[in-house]
């Protein structure tokens, strides 16, 4: 602002060298503001991928583990000698051959799905193998759950004994049961009548366990998804049917492997494939399994990318691309097979 010849304050704006200059430093704070918010953006995207990937992983983990670790478990029974009763129906949508949910002897099977993405005949949607992917297998198991109905109340040695089983409640229709002792048992639909379990029957002090056949594969969804077919009642078809759960979204890969044991001993002695097990059948001699699951993150991210080489059960592949990725691996103990086969059974 300058003073004119009149004694009147005269006002002039910024010279056009003024104005460039702080043109200049307003574009480096702003640079400077977006830099670091895209640099905070990509951190916390990327916290968030690996923060989804440890979630999913041990999920993923925990269901293959309680899986298997149940597997063989058929109460009191040995799996041979347990039988389907006569008047069990079919089910909806059941798997075929070993993996049939009456072929309760077979109680670990496992298998790679076909160029269409079908296994057992009871799983259809899975994703296919192809050529340099990561390995995907399917795995069945067959056990009990762990939520047996008494005639009475085991731990009330004064409880009136009736033989009918409906502590601590009855049996329902919903539900496949297999009500055995320690001699025999048997696979029944809870709407039918159970034998007598009063002393004196061949099912004597025998209990009803809720039975299990599951199926679990990657399933062929736009996100590659960890799912099993459940053997469970199916409210729509007011039947008992091989249903759908999703459990984990991007698992990329599942392989297993099968700690067998092949003197007796009870000790595992090697580890063998899905295809050497098949070839040489010798799911009853298996003691442990060792379980490969590959994830990717929830969605890509462009300013990352996936260079390294996953070894998967001893298969080695190198997916690429922009996706975050975990290799989990874990060897579970299968321990009632092990029981079994120490046990000389």
């Amino acid at each position: 602002m300058t003073v004119g010849n009149t004694g009147v304050y005269q006002q002039r704006g910024f010279s056009l060298v003024e104005f460039m200059v702080a043109m200049t430093l307003g574009l480096i704070l702003i640079a400077g503001a977006v830099s670091v918010y895209l640099g905070t953006k990509r951190s916390y995207n990327e916290v968030e991928q690996v923060a989804s990937l440890a979630e999913n992983s041990r999920f993923a983990v925990q269901v293959l583990n309680d899986a298997l670790r149940h597997a063989g478990f058929f109460g009191g029974a040995h799996p041979r000698d347990i039988v389907p009763d006569v008047s069990l129906g079919t089910v909806t949508g059941d798997c075929t051959g070993d993996a049939a949910f009456i072929e309760v002897g077979n109680y670990l099977l496992a298998g790679v799905p076909s160029a269409a993405g079908a296994a057992f005949n009871c799983v259809t949607d899975a994703l296919p193998p192809a050529a340099g992917a990561p390995p995907r297998e399917v795995l069945v198991v067959k056990q009990v759950l762990p939520r047996p109905l008494y005639d009475r109340d085991p731990d009330d040695a004064a409880a009136a004994v009736d033989g009918v089983i409906s502590f601590p409640t009855a049996m329902s229709g919903q539900e496949i049961y297999v009500i055995a002792n320690s001699e025999r048992g048997i696979l029944l639909d809870g709407a039918d009548t159970a034998p007598d379990v009063r002393a004196g029957n061949p099912f004597a002090l025998a209990a009803a366990w809720p039975y299990r056949l599951q199926v679990y594969y990657i399933r062929n969804l736009p996100t590659p998804t960890l799912s099993r077919r459940v053997l469970a009642w199916d409210a729509t078809a007011g039947a008992m049917a091989m249903t759908t759960e999703d459990l984990v979204p991007g698992v990329e890969s599942l392989r297993f492997r099968f700690g067998v044991d092949t003197t007796g001993n009870g000790e595992v002695d090697r580890f063998m494939t899905v295809a050497e097990m098949t070839a040489t059948p010798m799911w009853d001699t298996a003691e442990a399994v060792e379980v490969s699951l590959l994830l990717r993150a929830p969605a890509e991210d462009g300013s990352y990318v996936d260079g390294r080489t996953y070894t998967i059960g001893g298969v080695t592949v190198t997916p690429g691309g922009n996706w975050r990725r975990q290799l989990i691996q874990t060897n579970v103990s299968l321990r009632n097979p092990k029981l079994m086969i120490r046990g000389g059974l």
